[in-house]
């Protein structure tokens, strides 16, 4: 599902409190984050998760995300006890930016109180909260994260293709790029572009008198 260009898993449940995601696997359940958390964050850089065993408080401390954006404090969708940490994001703190509902969950949470996973909203019951949260915070979310962000504003647009191209020489294959233009030609000369150098144009958007795009390096 998506709400304000915010990308939300219809396969899980959400604790609208803490803005968490959980998702049952036998007799426990994945906890990770949303996409609110990622892009209010930024690329995480670094990620701490409590240990195997320990018993947690609905609403208390689990984890914490840090970004360039902010310190995101993580915190328990229900009371019980941690089974298993995530491994994997501790040592790639970027998968949760890349796959926040799958490869980037953060542990596995058995409760010891089930009323209170019975509380928890599907995405459809979340949505009006989840636009609310997202105009609060003033997030924008983009077809894919981006490695760097280029806001070239009163710039003509040769010259801020110009930027582009110099900042994606120095990108491996994969990186992504978020540009920000007010230059009314922008939409046409970045279609221009992408053919004549192969790369991928996955967004272009226009909010009032800027245009955002996101490119993806591919050769």
């Amino acid at each position: 599902m998506i709400v304000e260009n915010c990308a939300f898993s219809d396969d899980v449940l959400y604790d609208l409190e803490n803005f968490v995601w959980v998702k049952k696997s036998e007799d426990s359940f994945f906890v990770g984050v949303t996409s609110i958390t990622v892009w209010n964050t930024g690329i995480i850089k670094s990620v701490s998760l409590k240990p195997v065993g320990t018993s947690v408080d609905k609403g208390k401390l689990i984890g914490s995300l840090e970004g360039p954006k902010n310190f995101v404090v993580v915190k328990a969708p229900f009371s019980g006890s941690v089974k298993e940490v995530n491994s994997n994001v501790l040592q790639k703190p970027r998968m949760i930016n890349d796959d926040p509902y799958g490869a980037g969950w953060l542990v596995k949470m058995t409760p010891s109180d089930p009323n209170q996973v019975a509380l928890l909203k599907s995405a459809q019951e979340a949505k009006e909260a989840f636009s609310k949260k997202i105009k609060e915070l003033r997030i924008r979310c983009y077809a894919a994260f981006p490695d760097i962000e280029l806001y070239e504003i009163g710039i003509e647009c040769s010259a801020v293709l110009a930027k582009l191209n110099d900042a994606l020489s120095r990108l491996s294959v994969g990186s992504v790029v978020l540009l920000v233009t007010d230059d009314p030609t922008s939409e046409i000369e970045m279609m221009r572009w992408a053919k004549q150098t192969g790369q991928q144009l996955l967004e272009k958007r226009r909010n009032d008198n800027l245009y955002h795009f996101i490119v993806k390096k591919v050769v």
